[in-house]
């Protein structure tokens, strides 16, 4: 079972601002869709808050498991009270092979000595945010793939994939 971690990152590591993304890129979208559609996602309770205000329900097509620890019981989710019993939960839910790990910034922190591969977005330009990817979180992953830069939105962005 592949356990990968997807996100959005600009070039100073913010991922959020005020409980959203701070750019929109639909393209970037598109391709969060095509990677994580068939597949167990794990994301925390404001990840999954957000995605219902968005969306009014949990993402399509996807199992979703939530971790928190106030959270009982969610309509169309299944919900954990850490990482580790989330990834456990992915696991048996999966059948396609690959788990995605979808934020916010506790959950992918947590995860990341878990994650085989990484899929990130990478923003080529600071932004000012309240959530941020670790110092060094990418040591000890190897750079296989690259496409990019792509413009959209009066950004640069790049989709840059990384393997443990």
């Amino acid at each position: 079972m592949i356990v990968s971690l997807i996100v959005a990152a600009a070039a100073n590591e913010v991922i959020g601002r005020d409980g959203d993304i701070p750019w929109h890129l639909p393209g970037d979208l598109r391709r969060f869709r095509r990677l994580t559609s068939g597949h167990a996602v794990v994301m925390g309770r404001l990840t999954h808050e957000s995605i219902l205000s968005r969306l009014g329900r949990p993402l399509p097509g996807r199992t979703s498991v939530v971790v928190s620890r106030t959270l009982r019981e969610a309509p169309g989710v299944l919900v954990a009270p850490s990482v580790p019993e989330a990834l456990r939960i992915a696991r048996e839910q999966e059948t396609g092979g690959q788990i995605f790990v979808i934020g916010g910034a506790s959950v992918y922190r947590e995860a990341l000595d878990a994650v085989d591969r990484v899929h990130l977005t990478r923003v080529h330009q600071d932004f000012t945010g309240d959530t941020a990817m670790p110092g060094n979180w990418l040591d000890g992953f190897t750079e296989v793939s690259r496409e990019g830069p792509l413009e959209e939105s009066g950004l640069t962005y790049s989709y840059v994939d990384y393997v443990r």
